[in-house]
């Protein structure tokens, strides 16, 4: 038998009765439950950031809030049968880690979604770490078994940010762009970082499951100081109200499904190199490849996502790995 979720009846039921208080008395009535019960799920959501307040012989009302819920992000996916598959939790070391290790223990095909508030070692590439506070991101991995080759799953990463680029124009009306390879920028700052794991079968080559982790800077303020320079967010909103993160966590969810197909072992990725050229930071920019320390004039980006290249010195080249840097007057970013 399934354990039943008290919290979440309690919550759908005050999200449902909007601005209209609902007693204690009713909630219990209505799911069959003590008083006691219904006061304990209240206050734990209260310790989770919803913002419930009680009116003396009326009732408790959910004020608004912008805590992730399934709940809240079921109403805005395209598809609301994948709500089964999402998990939230307030506090995790990286969803990547969370999503590796129901890979490991659960050999299900279905792609799984985990979300959570707050990571305490949110990871980027490289080694890097991903700022990760409470309250004011969305950090949310999505776990695929594709079947595909190693050297293919580069696609996914690529991919990702064009569905987070979409999803974001789509649910709030900004515009960001993609600078090459995957990161995503607002404003001149870098608001979205990508992370994709791959678990390999080492006798077949093939890829049995794909992690792709996405932290989006919802929020800003707050960034350590190493940070602030290059970091931004999408609103500076001190109450972290203006922008409803629930919508944007169901928007991504909804371009990356629609974006990647993966059923009884096959994956389909979308045609995306259009979209991706389109908001691209780097096309016709002059920029320094950082590993060379070369100086290009970026010419195209071809099918596969890799740049086509003029060096200073006049000759081509492709690259298709690496990080570079926008030259803008004589100064980088």
């Amino acid at each position: 038998m399934e354990k039943r979720n008290t919290k979440a009846e309690v919550l759908e039921i005050l999200l449902n009765s909007g601005e209209t208080p609902v007693s204690g008395e009713r909630l219990a009535e209505n799911l069959g439950i003590s008083r006691n019960a219904v006061w304990k799920a209240v206050t734990a959501l209260k310790e989770e950031g919803y913002n419930i307040s009680a009116k003396r012989n009326s009732g408790y009302i959910l004020n608004k809030s912008n805590v992730l819920s399934v709940i809240e992000i079921k109403k805005h996916l395209n598809n609301p049968k994948i709500a089964d598959s999402i998990e939230i939790h307030r506090l995790v070391s990286s969803t990547n880690n969370v999503a590796k290790a129901y890979a490991l223990n659960d050999k299900t095909t279905d792609v799984r979604i985990f979300i959570s508030e707050e990571q305490s070692g949110g990871k980027g590439r490289r080694g890097r770490s991903f700022y990760s506070p409470p309250g004011s991101g969305i950090y949310i991995s999505f776990l695929f078994h594709p079947q595909i080759k190693a050297v293919d799953a580069v696609r996914l990463t690529t991919v990702t940010s064009v569905a987070v680029s979409k999803a974001i124009e789509k649910s709030t009306g900004l515009k960001p762009q993609i600078k090459w390879v995957n990161d995503v920028f607002f404003n001149g700052k870098k608001i979205c970082g990508i992370l994709t794991e791959a678990l390999t079968d080492l006798e077949t080559g093939m890829v049995d499951s794909v992690i792709i982790g996405i932290g989006v800077n919802v929020f800003g303020g707050g960034f350590p100081e190493e940070l602030a320079k290059v970091a931004g967010a999408l609103s500076d909103s001190e109450d972290c109200t203006d922008i409803d993160r629930n919508v944007i966590a169901a928007e991504i969810i909804n371009q990356m499904l629609d974006f990647v197909r993966c059923d009884d072992g096959d994956c389909i990725i979308k045609d995306y190199i259009e979209d991706y050229k389109s908001r691209s930071m780097v096309l016709g920019e002059r920029i320094k490849i950082l590993n060379t320390g070369e100086f290009a004039l970026v010419q195209d980006i071809n099918e596969s996502g890799a740049l086509v290249l003029k060096l200073y010195s006049g000759e081509s080249r492709i690259l298709d790995s690496g990080e570079v840097s926008i030259r803008v007057s004589g100064t980088e970013k």
